[in-house]
């Protein structure tokens, strides 16, 4: 029978992976000295000064070429392996700031915005965090990638990206649709789970039966579930 697909597949990641990943980075040292010390200031200014939305144009540019530049020095002096020790350290911090174990000052110096994302992309709610907390913690890293000139998911393990693409694509519902459907795809790349499903079921919510039928058509073929053949049966109408 035919039947119109109302929900998305959640989101699922290997919990080996997840707590190798977790691992890895609480083995992690974050580097010291005086270059360490200075990225770590300029961090933190960033995220006061996109907290007070204060940068006039251009400015926020300068300041995040600025971290990316003392970031630099830090691998410089330490290795590449600097880069993934400083990210973990902060991520951290911002966790601890996110779970209300830092004093409010303290958070804004540590996430900045990040709290307004959470709501925008679905990980929070009325002020609830609603994502769990390694996608929380993913998203956390790839916002620290972007705020210092890297790429968002550089040095990711697979993992974090099937997380951080798979919570936009399947559960950020205030993000752009083509912006989800290219998350699908890189979701799928890394071993997402049920791609062509949501793939269908965001095409079908936003009108595009034709392209829904065909997502919908090609995941039965490939599962074999009641399920899609029912969805693809809606979505020919």
């Amino acid at each position: 029978m035919a039947a119109s697909p109302t929900e998305m597949p959640p989101l699922t990641l290997p919990p080996a992976d997840v707590a190798a990943a977790l691992s890895l980075d609480a083995a992690t040292e974050e580097p010291t000295g005086v270059a360490a010390e200075n990225r770590r200031r300029i961090y933190q200014e960033t995220n006061v000064a996109e907290h007070a939305a204060t940068d006039y144009p251009g400015q926020a540019e300068a300041r995040h070429a600025l971290l990316a530049a003392a970031l630099e020095a830090v691998i410089n002096l330490n290795g590449a392996e600097a880069m993934a020790a400083l990210r973990a350290a902060d991520v951290e911090r911002g966790m601890q700031a996110l779970h209300g174990e830092l004093s409010e000052e303290e958070v804004i110096a540590e996430v900045g915005n990040f709290l307004v994302m959470m709501e925008r992309y679905g990980m929070a709610a009325d002020g609830h965090q609603t994502a769990p907390s390694f996608v929380v913690r993913t998203a956390l890293m790839a916002r620290w990638n972007a705020v210092h000139g890297q790429e968002l998911t550089d040095g990711f393990e697979d993992v974090h990206r099937r997380a951080y693409w798979g919570w936009l694509a399947l559960h950020a519902a205030g993000a752009p649709l083509d912006r989800r459907l290219d998350a699908l795809d890189l979701y799928a790349a890394v071993g997402g789970e049920r791609a062509l499903e949501a793939r269908g079921v965001l095409l079908f919510e936003d009108g595009n039966t034709p392209g829904a039928h065909e997502a919908f058509v090609q995941g039965y073929q490939s599962r074999g579930t009641f399920r899609l053949r029912n969805f693809a049966l809606e979505s020919r109408r």
